[in-house]
């Protein structure tokens, strides 16, 4: 009685081979040489100046941030290979509803609530880039629905505690700062490997419905300002012209006291020298004052000499009267 054995599946293999003939066993022999070189070469794999690779084996990371250029894993299904586009910096729009299917776009703007309870439509556009792959491809299904819903919800908060005025003039960039700076707190704790570039209003502003009052009242806040302004500037030409009337008037003053005080004191130091002299000697001193005086005041007079010697000793003075012409 024979004996009974085991038949693996290598002796039904060879068996098998031996039964086809030696060129068709090569055949088969070259078809599966060649089916196993295309396979391991298919592990080749290239990665972009703006990607990283990350290589996942039987679902665990094995290599995160393989930097651009040709490398090679295991082919699959033992090791997969992901090419996320860290480098790109991606965009997501807020208040813009797309519709039809020509994929046309209306833009209407999410209505929000401000600080002081006015609503305004917004339209914002958001920055963001990968961080870390391995977050980025595995923390979460969908990253973009976690960006709109960072976004959304950093964009709600921020437009909600600040007035309507602030976010329509002076405070809207800084408005935008704090957007993204929210925006990059709630992306930290979701840790889900990206970042916040930028949030930027592309518009915002007052529903159709109120645009005209808010227009009046923009319209009256600039006279307002331009008013104020005009006062300044005119409060800033007025006080130092004013200031330096003033300060030129002081001077003059005081230069004009100056010469006041010092001529005074002139004239009381020559009648003090005078006085000595008209104790020393009271004629000589009277006579010349009355001389002095008289210099001054003959230059300004006319004098006549009047010969008196005639027969009867009168004289006609009509005759010293300047001569008017006759018509």
């Amino acid at each position: 009685m024979e004996e009974l054995r085991e038949t693996t599946w290598k002796d039904l293999l060879f068996s098998g081979l031996r039964v086809i003939p030696f060129r068709s066993r090569r055949f088969i022999l070259s078809i599966v040489a060649i089916a196993l070189i295309v396979y391991l070469l298919s592990g080749i794999y290239a990665v972009g100046p703006q990607q990283l690779g990350v290589v996942v084996r039987f679902g665990q990371v094995v290599a995160a941030g393989v930097a651009p250029g040709i490398h090679y894993h295991l082919p699959y299904p033992i090791e997969k290979v992901y090419k996320p586009r860290t480098a790109e910096i991606k965009k997501l729009f807020l208040g813009v509803r797309r519709k039809g299917t020509a994929g046309t776009t209306q833009t209407k703007g999410l209505e929000m609530l401000t600080g002081d309870t006015n609503v305004l439509l917004v339209q914002a556009v958001v920055q963001y880039a990968i961080s870390d792959p391995v977050k980025y491809l595995f923390a979460t299904e969908d990253p973009q629905v976690v960006v709109e819903a960072a976004a959304d919800e950093a964009l709600t908060r921020i437009v909600g505690s600040m007035s309507v005025d602030s976010l329509l003039t002076t405070e809207k960039l800084h408005a935008q700062t704090l957007v993204k700076q929210r925006m990059q707190a709630i992306l930290d704790s979701y840790n889900v490997g990206l970042k916040a570039i930028g949030a930027y209003f592309q518009e915002i502003g007052p529903p159709v419905e109120v645009a005209y009052a808010f227009r009046d009242v923009a319209s009256a806040r600039e006279d307002k300002n331009r008013l104020v302004n005009e006062a300044q500037g005119y409060r800033n030409h007025v006080i130092p012209t004013t200031r330096g009337e003033a300060e030129r008037m002081i001077m003059e003053a005081q230069g004009y006291s100056k010469e006041r005080i010092e001529r005074a004191t002139g004239e009381a130091e020559r009648f003090l020298a005078l006085l000595e002299e008209y104790k020393r000697s009271k004629d000589l001193t009277a006579s010349r004052i009355y001389i002095e005086k008289m210099e001054k005041i003959l230059p300004r007079l006319k004098i006549y000499v009047v010969d008196r010697g005639g027969k009867s000793g009168i004289s006609n003075l009509r005759l010293l009267l300047p001569k008017t012409s006759k018509r």
